[in-house]
């Protein structure tokens, strides 16, 4: 159990109600009890469906409750709460018998390396990192500080990782890009892939997502780039800092993409095209060409503003009525015309 006040002190929140009110875990809004602590993301809440020992709002919320936490982002305050009450375990100690590290690597203080993980020559790995089991970390890989690589991730030679990543189970840094070309008769010929993946730091990546390496030039995450699962970025890609993308997003080769640009599920990017800063992609749209205009929102294939996708959208689905309407139409034209004759 912890008081109300030593909460506030964590999340740096400014507390009206009982400073001694103890509080036992966090929960769901709908699920939190008089021991949990929730968060209420807008004032349109329901209190009379409310359990919860306290609630954490955002500064200037209306709402009226027993307990309020005011913070300026609510949501981030509940996931540090979350860290709090539910600290991770670490899955291994120390370095285990049955990994392999090569001599030649350097492994600051605090690192964890699980069962046949395999470390390669010259690689560099920062204090308080841990890699679970399975991971194969290939030659002259720099990892930085307080990173968590899960099981069975594969690092391929010089890849670079900044401080705070997340890599999840299945991950594959730096494999070859997709760079062929075709001899006269068609035969296609495989380019050598000899440049480098640079992730920054606070970065995640998902499952099963793959970053390919470039020709001879970087393929660049910034920091806090956010990957979801099964996500593909091709080679010689850059993507801004603060920027997601969902699951089964496709970013082809030398695309360019901004800051704080988000993409819903299954996005396609056609190549070497350049996307601005704080872009929203709807799910599933195709881009086909540059979109230039900063914070703008788009979807369809191919893509085109929100607004107009949405209104075409609209009229595909009414399309055969439309064709309906237009035959009749067809006919009672004709038959004018005949009349005239």
């Amino acid at each position: 159990m912890i008081k109300l006040q030593q909460l506030c002190g964590i999340i740096k929140g400014r507390l009206k109600g009982d400073p001694g009110y103890e509080i036992l875990s966090v929960n769901s809004l709908e699920k939190a009890g008089k021991e949990e602590i929730t968060f209420a993301a807008k004032d349109t809440v329901k209190l009379e469906q409310v359990k919860a020992g306290a609630l954490i709002v955002a500064e200037g919320s209306k709402i009226d409750y027993a307990n309020l936490i005011y913070v300026p982002e609510p949501y981030a305050a509940f996931a540090a709460l979350l860290e709090f009450f539910f600290p991770r375990s670490p899955f291994n100690e120390g370095i285990a018998g049955q990994a392999y590290v090569s001599p030649t690597a350097r492994t600051g203080s605090g690192v964890s390396i699980g069962m046949f993980s395999y470390i390669g020559d010259n690689v560099e790995i920062g204090e308080d990192s841990e890699i679970h089991s399975g991971v194969q970390v290939y030659h002259n890989v720099k990892i930085g500080k307080n990173c968590l690589i899960y099981a069975n991730v594969v690092i391929r030679e010089d890849v670079e990782i900044g401080d705070h990543v997340i890599i999840q189970p299945g991950a594959v840094i730096g494999g070859d890009g997709f760079g062929f070309t075709r001899l006269s008769d068609g035969t296609p010929i495989k380019i050598p892939q000899k440049g480098k993946v640079i992730i920054g730091s606070h970065c995640e990546i998902g499952s099963n997502t793959c970053i390919d390496r470039s020709t001879v030039e970087e393929t660049v995450l910034e920091d806090y780039v956010k990957l979801d699962n099964l996500v593909q970025i091709g080679h010689n890609v850059s993507i801004g800092r603060g920027t997601a993308l969902s699951g089964q997003v496709g970013i082809s080769g030398s695309v360019k993409i901004g800051k704080n640009v988000i993409m819903g599920g299954q996005v396609g990017v056609g190549d070497h095209i350049k996307i601005a800063d704080g872009v929203m992609l709807a799910g599933k749209t195709g881009v086909v060409g540059n979109i230039k205009e900063e914070n703008s929102i788009h979807g369809g294939y191919p893509h085109q503003d929100i607004r107009q996708w949405r209104k075409s959208s609209v009229i595909f689905r009414n399309l055969e009525k439309y064709i309906d309407r237009i035959r009749v139409l067809e006919k009672k034209i004709k038959k004018l015309e005949e009349n005239e004759k």
